[in-house]
């Protein structure tokens, strides 16, 4: 039995405060659905029959906490505070949505006598059951529930609070499919049925509230599932049209898979890749495939767990933009399609093609500036790490070029390479490549984390100024053409000194 037990924290200080306020106030939405399923949840939604915005200031003022306006024409106000654990709790306090009471009745967990008709319309204009449950905050041992959702929520479904559910907010089509996923619930058949009749018009929403619940669904550990399931209910290709060609583009062997269904299997193959490698709990068997032939790569997995787990921008992570991208990497093949006189499909340079393509979409999606040049470097330079597996022998130059290329970005390629040829083979399929690749991706880390003075950023011998010097050159770009040379050379352990240096530049100027 679902039991609505509340922390005993900085949370039952607030709720204490908020009960000795001339105004009722109630507890909300999913703070209210995770306590009662047990899981911490640091966003409380409070709404109330005053003033959202100057409650919300008061609180954050009697707490010593910091306040924002969230939306001045709907009266809600945000309060963020720091509790003793160091958990950054988050309080939005709006007025009540709604003016008048739909038909409803109380059922569930201890069903409390119903709020006032303000509160009434209020849930009633919430998305699903689950998320339309509230408490007083003058009584917080009773739940109050208008739509049945302590139902659901022991069912392990997601609802529609209505028929217009959908219709209302569009975004709630990808919402649904995100808490599914997030709690372990299903869709209930009238949600797909909404979803299907009204989640196209998603696209005619803002850009920003897509980002956040796509990139949301991406932070999850295993979101390739979810993603096909967007895709089964319409709404993948409308919040990234640049996908739909790929849909039935068929692709020439190894591949296994017609170019989007490839897409998806190369995030499953990512999450299933990062999965073994930091040791999480895997997901059902059936979304996953062996993957061999790792253990070269284990020595680097808290370290591509750290690099991953950085922080772009607004709390997202450099891993749901290199799952973005995964998902993104293939959209040029459709401009660059070609068929040779045997019959032959090729796509060559479909990743000059698709890096425009790609970067059109994170654009669109509100990415910032330093997520989309993640996404661009990640398409751009996707294939070049395949390229160089099956060479017999890659230089230190190479690797030095790879980076130079990507900087930081290269470990996600790295990465992405990985997923990308396990994507390709079929499960039965053999696979010959993937040792080397494996080694050569172990190398190429190695080098990066490692040898970073040696190989990727060699300190340097000589500057500008000693060209300007030595040589009587003029500033431009032959001046960083001559330094290339000789940081190239450094990494291939032909020059070490700065005397060698200033002689390589000799020999280069003199030819």
């Amino acid at each position: 039995m679902i039991s609505p037990a509340i922390n005993v924290t900085i949370e039952q200080r607030i709720i204490a405060w908020l009960a000795a306020q001339d105004t009722e106030a109630y507890l909300v939405g999913g703070w209210v659905r995770d306590r009662l399923l047990g899981r911490p949840n640091y966003d409380l939604d409070v709404t109330v029959a005053g003033d959202g915005l100057r409650l919300a200031r008061r609180l954050a003022d009697d707490f010593g906490g910091s306040y924002y306006p969230l939306d001045e024409e709907r009266g809600t106000g945000r309060a963020i505070l720091e509790d003793r654990e160091e958990h950054r709790l988050i309080i939005d306090i709006a007025s009540f949505r709604g003016l008048t009471p739909p038909e409803s009745s109380s059922l569930g967990y201890r069903p409390a006598e119903a709020g006032p008709a303000e509160l009434a319309a209020d849930l009633a204009d919430r998305d699903f059951t689950i998320n339309a449950l509230a408490v007083d905050v003058r009584a917080p041992e009773q739940i109050i529930d208008h739509h049945d959702g302590l139902a659901d929520l022991e069912a392990r479904l997601i609802r529609p609070v209505s028929d217009a559910t959908i219709r209302n907010d569009p975004v709630r089509a990808l919402r649904a499919v995100r808490q599914a996923a997030q709690l372990s619930f299903a869709l209930a058949p009238e949600t797909t049925a909404l979803i299907r009749r009204d989640g196209a018009a998603v696209a005619q929403v803002s850009g920003e509230r897509v980002r956040d619940e796509v990139t949301r669904l991406l932070a999850l550990p295993y979101a390739a599932p979810s993603l096909e399931q967007l895709d089964n209910l319409g709404l993948l290709t409308v919040v990234l049209p640049e996908l739909e060609p790929l849909r039935d583009l068929a692709q020439p062997p190894p591949h296994h898979l017609p170019a989007l269904a490839h897409s998806l299997e190369t995030v499953r193959a990512l999450e299933h890749l990062l999965a073994i490698l930091f040791s999480e709990p895997q997901s059902p068997s059936h979304q996953l495939r062996n993957l061999p032939f790792l253990d070269p790569l284990l020595p680097f997995a808290s370290r591509l767990q750290e690099h991953l787990e950085q922080t772009m921008s607004d709390g997202r992570t450099r891993l749901v933009t290199l799952k973005l991208a995964a998902l993104l990497h293939d959209v040029g093949k459709p401009a660059a399609e070609t068929v040779d006189e045997t019959g032959r499909i090729r796509f060559l340079g479909h990743h000059k093609a698709g890096t425009m393509l790609a970067v059109e979409a994170l654009i669109r999606l509100r990415l910032s500036r330093v997520e989309v040049r993640l996404g661009e470097i990640i398409v751009r330079h996707h294939m070049r790490p395949l390229q160089l597996a099956k060479q017999k022998r890659v230089s230190a130059r190479a690797v030095y070029r790879f980076f130079r290329d990507t900087g930081d970005a290269g470990v996600e390629v790295l990465l992405h390479a990985l997923a990308d040829n396990k994507a390709t083979y079929a499960p039965d399929a053999q696979d010959e490549q993937w040792p080397h690749l494996v080694d050569l991706v172990s190398r190429m880390l190695g080098d990066y984390w490692e040898h970073q003075t040696e190989r990727v950023a060699p300190v340097p011998l000589i500057g500008g100024s000693d060209l300007l010097r030595e040589f009587d050159l003029q500033p431009g770009p032959r001046i960083g053409e001559l330094l290339e040379a000789v940081r190239e050379a450094q990494v291939s352990g032909e020059v070490h000194t700065r005397e060698e240096a200033i002689a390589l530049v000799r020999d280069r100027l003199s030819e």
